[in-house]
């Protein structure tokens, strides 16, 4: 019977004793004795035996808080000092925990962040997707409306042509359908280069042919705008209205004065007449017109002063039927153009 069991017989009550004493297998007629000698044997036996186990459980709560230090420095960056450390104390570190912790981290991290991105990254490009395919749809509907808005007002202004050329080569100036006429087609031009813009981005099957109907369009659009400032410019070429009017109280000087200051202003409005081919021959008829005009004044003038008034009547006759030959080179200049243009506008049609 070791001390243990000793202690634990002596701590029973009496009367289970024997029970214990049979359990560990002693005779049931045993008797203990117990001494004063031998009890305070035992209590010694006892005090020293607790002293033990306290001693080994500070021992073991030292060696738990060395432990804890060590892991607590363990990634701590070493001072200069401390680098020259003898090998001998060095004691191996228990870093299974810390390793554990980043494996758990990382499976956790497998368990949902790479799911939970994978779904944001597909939500995502199919979001965008969806946006962009949207947006290009929206896009080409609205590019679509727009073509076919552009291409139906173009269509229109260009039906207006055909009354442009009609104005403008209408033998009877009128300055107020001549004005409006350029005022609209300044409108006409701007429709066209809308049109050529927005026919960039479209895809036309017969873009060539589209192109060169653009380009006779323009070719139209410019020499009518030439043709009004020709027009206007002429307007003011060799204009007597009343002056030829002469009788006995007209004033030879007066005269005089108003055939001089018409020669100078038809002489000034045929050098800034435009260049058009169609109109080049009787762009030189108001040349030599303007000459011979200034001729017959001369000598209009001076038979009035002379009192030659046969003379003088056959002279105003002479500048009348200059105007008039003039006038009716350019009427024939006119329907030239007219019929020459409109054949081309008939084959254009209507642009897609």
């Amino acid at each position: 019977m070791n001390i243990r069991d000793y202690l634990f017989i002596r701590k029973a009550k009496y009367s289970n004793k024997i029970k214990i004493l049979d359990v560990l297998g002693f005779e049931t007629d045993t008797t203990i004795i117990q001494t004063p000698d031998i009890i305070k044997e035992m209590d010694n036996i006892r005090m020293t035996s607790e002293l033990e186990m306290v001693d080994v459980e500070i021992e073991s709560a030292q060696i738990g808080q060395e432990l804890v230090a060590t892991n607590e420095n363990l990634f701590d960056t070493p001072n200069q000092d401390n680098l020259n450390l003898n090998t001998e104390t060095f004691v191996p570190l228990n870093i299974t925990s810390q390793i554990k912790k980043i494996w758990t981290d990382l499976e956790i991290r497998r368990k949902w962040v790479f799911p939970a991105f994978l779904t944001i990254t597909t939500v995502g490009i199919i979001s965008f997707a969806s946006i962009f395919y949207i947006n290009m749809r929206n896009t080409n509907i609205q590019n679509e409306t727009t073509a076919v808005s552009i291409s139906k007002e173009t269509n229109e202004n260009i039906n207006q042509i055909s009354e442009l050329l009609s104005v403008a080569t209408n033998p009877f100036y009128s300055r107020y359908d001549v004005s409006n006429a350029s005022a609209n087609l300044q409108i006409i031009e701007a429709s066209l280069l809308q049109y050529q813009e927005n026919i960039e981005n479209r895809d036309i099957s017969d873009k060539e042919n589209v192109i060169s109907s653009l380009n006779l369009l323009f070719d139209i659009v410019k020499k009518l705008d030439k043709l009004f400032t020709y027009r206007i410019m002429h307007s003011e070429i060799l204009i007597y209205e009343e002056t030829l009017i002469i009788n006995e109280d007209t004033n030879i000087d007066t005269l005089a004065a108003e055939l001089s200051l018409i020669g100078a202003k038809s002489t000034l409005n045929a050098e800034t007449l435009p260049n058009l081919d169609e109109f080049k021959d009787h762009k030189e008829i108001v040349n030599s017109a303007l000459i011979t005009a200034q001729d017959l004044h001369g000598r209009l003038v001076a038979s009035l002063r002379n009192n030659e008034n046969e003379v003088a009547m056959t002279l105003i006759s002479a500048i009348e039927l200059n105007k008039e030959s003039e006038i009716a080179f350019l009427n024939n200049t006119l329907k030239l153009f007219n019929e020459n243009y409109e054949n081309i506008l008939e084959n254009i049609g209507e642009l897609p």
